[in-house]
């Protein structure tokens, strides 16, 4: 049995995988993306690396791109402070800052569900790929091993406290340049910091290319999973 912050994925032998930086509700971007790269929705995956929502204009669109089984995502920090906003009045005034009144202006009970479906979202997910294993994870993988960080977060939420919010904040390797490699996996790769093109320290791929900044030439990356290589 899975833990719910962990979730590992096999091989794909019917099509192809994909991941995607950061959405933030640019919806109808990221249809273009998979349109572009001829995405089949009976054999294609697509991994999205978090901040699913905020920012953009389509982020009510989330709830019906989270109930396809082909899409997989990991909750990153502004799925965090979605949840958060629900008790806590800092959090509520971050979430209307950053265009969080699609969520905000909803019914209660709407609102209940769609923090449900966040909270109930992994923190890390590896896959299975023909040049071997991958993970990712919002912001950075907190240890220089992905095996001993996943034995953490199966061992349950007490012991995984420390890591969540590194996994969803944190920019340390980030801002140091940290070239260090992640030891377990292939590749990594993450989101939460904004580059004009994909980056590569170490073997973490920063891909959140700045979707919703309207006039950023690189817009919304996709990664195909079997070749690395930015679509």
């Amino acid at each position: 049995m899975q833990s719910s912050l962990f979730k590992s994925f096999p091989l794909n032998t019917l099509g192809r995988d994909f991941a995607v930086g950061d959405i933030h509700g640019m919806y109808s971007l990221l249809e273009k993306k998979l349109a572009a790269v001829n995405f089949n929705p009976q054999k294609d995956r697509l991994f999205s690396v978090g901040d699913l929502v905020n920012r953009g204009p389509e982020s009510s669109r989330v709830m019906s791109f989270l109930a396809q089984p082909w899409f997989h995502a990991i909750k990153g920090n502004h799925e965090d402070i979605a949840i958060c906003s629900a008790t806590d009045p800092n959090y509520r005034d971050l979430m209307l800052r950053i265009g969080g009144a699609w969520l905000m202006d909803k019914p209660q009970k709407e609102q209940a569900r769609i923090r449900q479906a966040f909270a109930a979202l992994p923190l890390a997910i590896e896959v299975q790929t023909p040049a071997g294993k991958i993970g990712l994870v919002h912001a950075e993988c907190p240890l220089d091993s992905w095996d001993d960080m996943v034995f953490l977060l199966k061992a349950g939420k007490q012991d995984a406290l420390h890591l969540e919010e590194k996994l969803c904040w944190s920019r340390r390797r980030f801002k140091d340049r940290d070239e260090t490699l992640i030891q377990g996996v292939h590749a990594l790769i993450v989101g939460h910091n904004v580059v004009e093109g994909v980056q590569l320290m170490g073997n973490t791929y920063y891909i959140e290319t700045g979707a919703f900044l309207l006039d950023r030439e690189h817009g919304m990356t996709l990664l195909e999973l079997a070749t690395l290589k930015p679509l």
